[in-house]
């Protein structure tokens, strides 16, 4: 399973653009989270085109990841002429975020649903099920990654994370096929993100091979994921013609 990246940047890198990603099936796209610029982007490379139904996941709450779902619930709802799925497990701990950010875009509860994360367990090829992990990003919201089983091992997309034992777990008690995980340069008291430094220390050298970083914080972080022999993901350049 390989994610495409409509964006690799951390809120203040907009030259990167917001941390967003995707992968399609039976005509239907799959995305993870939706900042500011991700519509913008979804529409300029038209990867909406032959699209029949649009589910997304939202890590949490910072408008980097959320900011424009109103105008992709809109487009949708309008164009699509169907509501949009949101995919989120039962009680999620930012589920009254998410209600209060869509009621103050103007959004109806006509124009999206909510779906259980299970009820996409063994449709799809792509992936065998799509879980929810709670991790620690900053005090003030909850906050999740992701976990999509697939026949070629568990496939990780980190969020915004500070912390590094889910990583650490997961290397230890599950096959791995890519872990996408939010890295920086930055380093200080209070970082609500992972230090690379940090994350270079957790990674075995055998599952290096494994680890595409993203969210980046500027270009010394790019560089710097580089020169440790991660992956750094790259943002989708070419305009869907199919």
């Amino acid at each position: 399973m390989e994610l495409k990246f409509l964006g690799r940047g951390a809120s203040l890198n907009p030259k990167e653009g917001n941390n967003s990603a995707y992968f399609t099936e039976n005509n239907q796209i799959f995305l993870i989270d939706c900042g500011e610029n991700i519509f913008e982007r979804l529409i300029e490379k038209n990867l909406l085109k032959h699209i029949e139904a649009i589910n997304i996941m939202v890590t949490h709450t910072h408008s980097d990841h959320i900011g424009s779902l109103g105008s992709l619930i809109t487009y949708s709802f309008y164009t699509l002429q169907k509501p949009l799925n949101i995919i989120l497990p039962k009680n999620a701990k930012h589920f009254s975020n998410i209600e209060k950010i869509l009621s103050g875009f103007g959004c109806t509860k006509s124009m999206y649903h909510y779906v259980d994360e299970k009820s996409f367990d063994g449709q799809y090829e792509t992936f065998d099920t799509i879980r929810y992990i709670e991790t620690d990003h900053c005090d003030e919201l909850k906050s999740y990654g992701l976990l999509f089983t697939t026949k070629k091992g568990i496939v990780y997309y980190s969020g915004d994370t500070r912390e590094v034992e889910t990583i650490k777990n997961l290397i230890a008690n599950q096959p791995i096929d890519k872990l996408y995980i939010d890295t920086t340069t930055a380093n200080f008291p209070g970082n609500v993100h992972l230090y690379i430094e940090i994350l270079k220390d957790a990674i075995p050298e055998e599952f290096k091979k494994s680890v595409y970083c993203m969210h980046f914080n500027d270009d010394s972080c790019i560089e710097r994921a580089k020169a440790l022999g991660f992956h750094v993901v790259e943002i989708v350049k070419e305009k869907n013609d199919f």
